[in-house]
């Protein structure tokens, strides 16, 4: 797609109007609205690690579900600003010492909920994009391996093809519910879905 023709489709998109009209920090807000609505993801006690969150629509959404009670652990290698019960760790998820500073910052805590919507730098050259994917879908693998609650939940944006079906390799065998789901606010061009992996058999 042309990147004027990209521009126009986004302006005009109604949920990028909406998000504009109710003052929210992005169009990702609806979402997380949807997949919550559709699977119960978030309760009031639960605790989340939110990778990819800025500008933080995905946060600040978890943020007015869990009230008072839970707490949100947000990383993005972009700043984010401040959002009530989030603290933020500005680094990439690719890098090992971002991860081990997320399982560091959550050492006391019981995590429920792993989401990511990272989307990477694409350059629409399958050899330099799926090496790149992997390796934050390894680290997330990582990180709820190290992390996720006994019958916690994840969510991961992925893209149809190859880590597609690497990712659903994976985890198909730890969590007792494993669904594919495409938001309606996604954009109809884009490719991404979501994987939506439910109750962690951990061990």
């Amino acid at each position: 797609m042309k990147k004027k023709n990209w521009i126009n489709k986004t302006l005009n998109d109604k949920y990028s109007k909406i998000a504009k009209i109710k003052k929210l920090r992005s169009r990702s807000w609806f979402k997380i609205q949807e997949i919550h609505h559709k699977y119960n993801i978030f309760n009031k006690n639960d605790n989340t690690i939110d990778l990819g969150c800025s500008p933080g629509g995905w946060s600040k959404f978890i943020s007015k579900k869990i009230k008072n009670i839970g707490k949100i652990f947000s990383c993005d290698i972009l700043p984010m600003k401040k959002i009530k019960n989030v603290n933020f760790i500005l680094g990439d998820i690719c890098n090992l010492n971002t991860i081990n500073k997320l399982i560091k910052i959550t050492k006391s805590k019981n995590i429920n909920n792993i989401i990511s919507d990272i989307s990477p730098n694409i350059s629409g050259i399958k050899e330099i994009d799926n090496p790149k994917y992997k390796k934050i879908i390894k680290n997330i693998i990582y990180l709820y391996k190290k992390k996720l609650y006994k019958n916690g939940n994840i969510i991961i944006k992925v893209f149809l093809g190859e880590i597609f079906i690497y990712i659903l390799k994976k985890i198909k065998k730890k969590f007792k519910v494993i669904k594919i789901y495409k938001p309606q606010s996604s954009y109809n061009f884009s490719k991404e879905i979501y994987i939506i992996a439910l109750k962690y058999k951990k061990h």
